[in-house]
C-alpha cells in the first residue's frame, strides 16, 4: 500500500521545473560606448575560484551596452554557472550583475525553492550536470541538461534550515580565507 506524502517529506523533481534559466550575452566590443560603464559584467574568470559569492567583475558595461545586447541583469542572490569551456563553475551574486553567453543565470521559482538552498543543491549536483554535457568541440551545459537532473525538494521551511546551516560553514570558510590573506600580507611586509 502506497503511503500518502506528509507535508514534511521531500519530493523528487526535475531541476528545470524549479528554476528560471537566463541567458547572457556580450555587447559589441567594437562599440566603445558599450564598455567601461558602471554595470558589472561577469565572465567565468570572475567566479572560477570555488568561492560561494562573487563580489566584483574585471569588466563593466554601460547602460547602452546592456540595452543593445542580449546580456541580462541578474539580481542579488541569483546564481551564475559556467556553461561552456570551464563547465560547472558556480557562484552566487552579492549585487546585480550582467554576464556573458558562456554562462547561465539561475533563479529559483520563489514559491517552490529557496535561492540559498538552490545554490547548495546545484553545488551538490555539479557532477551530474557534467555527466550530461553536450558538444563536439567544447563541453556545454544546455537548457536541456537541467531536464535530466532529478533533485530532492523538501518543503520551504526545511530548505531554509538546510541552507542556513550550510551558509554558516561558508561564512566561516570565507572568514578564514580573509584572515589568511591578512596574515600573508603581514608576513610579506615583515620579510620583504
Amino acid at each position: 500500500m502506497k503511503q500518502a506524502a506528509t507535508k514534511n517529506e521531500s519530493k523528487k523533481t526535475n531541476l528545470s521545473s524549479i528554476i528560471d534559466i537566463i541567458g547572457g550575452g556580450t555587447p559589441k566590443t567594437t562599440v566603445p560606448e558599450y564598455w567601461d560603464g558602471n554595470i558589472p559584467w561577469l565572465s567565468v574568470t570572475d567566479f572560477n575560484n570555488d568561492n560561494r559569492w562573487v563580489h566584483k567583475t574585471e569588466k563593466h558595461i554601460s547602460k547602452a551596452g546592456l540595452n543593445n545586447s542580449s546580456t541580462k541583469l541578474l539580481q542579488k542572490g541569483d546564481i551564475i554557472i559556467s556553461a561552456r569551456g570551464t563547465v560547472g563553475a558556480l557562484a552566487q551574486l552579492t549585487k546585480p550583475m550582467t554576464f556573458n553567453q558562456s554562462c547561465y543565470g539561475l533563479r529559483g521559482k520563489s514559491d517552490i525553492v529557496d535561492q540559498n538552498y538552490l545554490y547548495y543543491l546545484l553545488k551538490f549536483n555539479v557532477k551530474k550536470l557534467l555527466q550530461n554535457v553536450h558538444g563536439a568541440v567544447f563541453d556545454t551545459i544546455t537548457r536541456n541538461t537541467f531536464d535530466n537532473i532529478t533533485v530532492p525538494l523538501p518543503p520551504l521551511p526545511q530548505q531554509r534550515a538546510i541552507a542556513a546551516v550550510l551558509s554558516s560553514f561558508d561564512d566561516k570558510i570565507e572568514l578564514l580565507r580573509a584572515q589568511y590573506r591578512t596574515l600573508e600580507n603581514i608576513a610579506q611586509t615583515i620579510f620583504l
